[in-house]
């Protein structure tokens, strides 16, 4: 009886793989983000109230920096990474598709980039 060296499949794409697992674990985890920011910011809060004193007393604790860059990140990669898979989907031509990529990833950038900004450097009271 001859035995067969199983071989490793060639047409498995690494990045493809560890996209879908992001988008698993990140939904995961954006549930307790989500729910506890709509619970600070909408219930126990009331939303009139919010202004630029109450962020810069919330910004003045790491911890709050640190759960709205994790609320920022998290989101933020999950919908860049579902839009991806929309334009999959839905654009045939290569190059268009190639194109709205480039331009998503460009203005998700620019908002991650400001949006960090914002956390890292605060609010600054005058």
């Amino acid at each position: 009886m001859a035995t067969q060296a199983r071989t490793r499949p060639t047409g498995i794409n690494r990045f493809e793989t560890l996209a879908w697992q992001y988008m698993r674990w990140s939904g995961v985890l954006l549930v307790p983000l989500v729910l506890g920011h709509l619970a600070i910011m909408h219930i126990i809060n009331s939303v009139y109230l919010i202004d630029i004193d109450f962020v810069a007393a919330r910004w003045s604790l790491l911890g709050w920096r640190i759960y709205d860059a994790g609320l920022l990140w998290f989101a933020g990669l999950h919908g860049l990474n579902g839009l991806r898979y929309v334009i999959d989907d839905y654009f045939p031509n290569p190059d268009l598709r190639r194109g709205l990529k480039v331009v998503a990833l460009i203005v998700f950038a620019f908002i991650f980039v400001l949006g960090s900004v914002a956390l890292i450097g605060g609010v600054r009271q005058p």
